[in-house]
């Protein structure tokens, strides 16, 4: 991905699987194993907004700031590498 991108509220579960880095063990963290418990289907229509009431995960605040923490970390290592 080019620039800073960042999952958002209205990110949908697909984007982010594809975004962060290590976002299946992220979603796993927060008590949904998206890869598993999702369909495609699923991975293209719901929003992260959704999954509190879809996957029963208490705060969807903090498992958008742990994927959007995971995307700064390998910002900064690439901005590392390529100095």
């Amino acid at each position: 991905m080019e620039g800073s991108y960042r999952v958002s509220d209205t990110t949908t579960v697909g984007e982010a699987l594809f975004a962060a880095p290590g976002a299946e063990q992220i979603f796993i963290q927060h008590g949904c194993a998206a890869t598993i418990e999702c369909t495609e289907e699923h991975h293209r229509e719901y929003m992260l907004v959704d999954l509190s009431l879809t996957c029963h995960i208490d705060d969807t605040d903090a498992l958008i700031a742990d994927l959007n923490a995971a995307i700064a970390a390998e910002e900064a290592e690439r901005s590392n590498i390529a100095v």
